[in-house]
């Protein structure tokens, strides 16, 4: 960035480097709709680039600052440039325009070694080009470092949007290629910073440890010091799961698309009011059994010896190592999971097809078999299963139902059934997918900071005892209630009769009914709330104290402060800071890149040349394009 020097320094000549790099052009006029350019007729980008130069005596830290400043000042104030001299001696530039005398030099400052500017004649002869008029020439690593920050939002944009952007926000036209090497630039600057960066992780672990005493920050690596797996747990978020959440823990994992293809591993618990409750977050090098164990041990020692609950997916590492840790009868595999599994194997089996309409059916029968609460209602939803298709039984069956069917699971999950309840953490770390470790464990620091403070602000905003969607759900049942005709057995106990002619009995001393639904969730079924409603009883005091006020205020009563950065070093000043007192230091070093299987592409994917197929010829006439079949003049013959 520039900076404005008072007074006017020695300049001393020495080379400034030269200028032959790649250049993009735009040949063509730039159409401009309304909707793309500013009314002046300024590129989006440049509004704030009209006062890069400023005058004589300003110094950039080198000569490609220097020459970016110059183009974004062009660009800002519409028009073109040419470079007269680019020697070893000094750099000067003039307008393009014929008699304009708007000119800039600038040479190098012999104490400072910055840049500074010797001379700025800054006026013009000629009004500013239009939109039409403009199309300015770029190096291409220029065009990298200005297009960074747009890029890095959208990481996964395609080439064809860079090309928009640019033409948008710059006026310049690219070709598809050229925005493809655009990206592959930056993809490279960041994967250059992302080695640097596992060096800070001891740092960062330590500032989180100092910031919150009781903070889990712990990470390992290979033999040869490379990183390997990292396990992060606050302190806030250990003493709220032990004070308030249910022992329900959902363990789920999402791909990190940087240079390294890490993962990203969470393990979330619901609060009062279910919403989504972090508890602590790994980044795993691989998804092997090894690794996993070592995550679940970490997570063990926040559980202590409090039994929970794990959902999780259903591939194999997880089966194995969720087992091992917590027990078999404790580990639920995610429905979510399951439904994709069962999809899968209707798609890609052979043997029979099930499309459309019975697609749909067999899918809703999956899931009547798992929100199935009574035996007597799993077995109908299985047999309705087995008459539509024996193999989709099977199936079922050879799934281990046991693990995820309500009606089979022993232990309370408050009929929670997906690891993917927790789908607004995708969303949580969507953003972050393409960064670097360091920035990621900053990023998270900082949505986790940003979460806790505003649940714990919506606390206030509760008109009842319990939060606003477990009211929601009340006043669901309420309504489905509304219509069971009832008969009073004694002051405790009802039998309510559905529409459909089944009868269930509730019981309110021990807060039971035959649906099971009230003790699986810990919320008054619709059943329920009817025979509430008819003794004119408070319904939430029927209500489990995992859902009360009173829970979600211990749950949120300590939160993190804001993580404290600018004392952060260079990781270069880590090392060489120990060698100077003799400390040892360990920093991990990034992890080897292992090179992705085939041959390596060389060029963009949009660029392959097609393959040229061999022509169909008839082998009655000898005609291309058509068999002996099919159109073929001789067949009526």
């Amino acid at each position: 960035m520039a900076t404005t020097r008072i007074s006017t320094t020695e300049v001393e000549a020495v080379s400034l480097g030269s200028a032959e790099e790649e250049q993009v052009s735009a040949d063509t006029p730039i159409p401009a709709p309304s909707n793309q350019w500013i009314t002046d007729g300024t590129p989006d980008a440049a509004a704030n680039w009209s006062e890069l130069l400023v005058g004589e005596g300003q110094a950039f830290e080198n000569a490609d600052a220097f020459r970016l400043a110059v183009f974004k000042f062009s660009i800002a104030n519409r028009f073109h440039y040419r470079i007269l001299h680019n020697k070893p001696r000094y750099i000067s530039i003039h307008c393009a325009a014929d008699g304009c005398p708007w000119k800039v030099s600038a040479g190098i400052e012999k104490k400072s070694q910055n840049v500074s500017i010797r001379k700025f004649v800054d006026s013009h002869s000629h009004p500013p080009l239009d939109s039409s008029q403009l199309k300015p020439r770029i190096r291409m690593k220029w065009l990298g470092g200005i297009m960074q920050e747009d890029i890095l939002g959208s990481p996964d944009c395609l080439p064809r949007k860079v090309c928009e952007d640019a033409e948008k926000n710059l006026a310049i036209k690219l070709t598809y290629r050229q925005a493809w090497s655009v990206k592959q630039r930056i993809r490279e600057a960041i994967n250059e910073k992302s080695g640097e960066s596992y060096k800070l992780i001891p740092w960062l672990c330590n500032r989180l440890i100092e910031a919150m005493p009781g903070t889990i920050a712990t990470w390992s690596c290979t033999e040869e010091n490379r990183f390997k797996r990292l396990f992060v747990s606050y302190d806030c978020s250990i003493r709220g799961f032990d004070v308030g959440c249910r022992p329900l823990i959902f363990v789920d994992v999402y791909n990190l698309n940087g240079l390294h293809n890490s993962s990203f591993i969470v393990a979330s618990a619901l609060d009062a009011d279910n919403e989504m409750y972090p508890l602590s977050y790994g980044i795993l090098l691989s998804m092997n059994e090894e690794d996993l164990l070592w995550f679940l041990e970490k997570l063990k020692l926040i559980v202590q010896n409090r039994e929970v609950v794990v959902v999780s997916g259903t591939s194999l590492p997880f089966l194995s190592s969720l087992d091992k840790m917590f027990g078999d009868e404790n580990h639920s595999f995610c429905f979510h999971c399951v439904k994709e599994n069962f999809n899968k194997f209707i798609d890609g089996n052979t043997a029979f097809k099930v499309q459309g309409r019975g697609k749909e059916i067999a899918l809703k029968y999956l899931s009547d078999i798992a929100y199935a609460r009574t035996l007597d209602s799993y077995n109908e939803a299985l047999g309705k299963i087995c008459s539509f298709r024996r193999e989709l039984y099977d199936w079922v069956i050879a799934s281990q139902p046991e693990r995820w069917s309500n009606a089979l699971f022993r232990k309370p999950r408050w009929d929670h059934l997906n690891c993917k309840s927790t789908d607004s953490l995708n969303s949580f770390i969507e953003e972050e997918k393409f960064v670097h470790v360091l920035e990621l464990m900053e990023a998270y620091h900082e949505k986790l900071y940003m979460l806790l403070h505003s649940n714990k602000l919506k606390i206030e905003q509760w008109n009842l005892p319990i939060g606003p969607r477990v009211a929601e759900k009340i006043f669901e049942n309420q309504k489905a209630g509304d219509n069971l005709a009832m008969t009073v057995l004694s002051d405790v106990e009802f039998k309510l009769q559905e529409l459909q002619g089944r009868e269930e009995v509730v019981n309110l001393k021990l807060w039971t009914c035959t649906c099971l639904e009230w003790q699986m969730t810990g919320i008054p079924c619709s059943h329920a709330c009817n025979a509430i409603t008819m003794t004119s009883m408070n319904i939430y005091q029927y209500v489990a104290d995992w859902y009360k006020r009173e829970t979600q205020e211990h749950i949120y009563a300590e939160v993190m402060d804001e993580l404290a950065k600018f004392d952060i070093p260079h990781p270069d000043d880590i090392i060489s800071s120990a060698s100077s007192g003799n400390d040892v230091v360990l920093c991990p070093l990034s992890p080897h890149v292992k090179r992705p299987p085939g041959r390596p592409r060389k060029e963009p994917k949009g660029l392959q040349v097609e393959t040229v197929k061999r022509p169909i010829r008839c082998s009655k006439c000898g005609g291309v394009g058509h068999n002996k079949r099919t159109k073929c003049s001789s067949v009526g013959q």
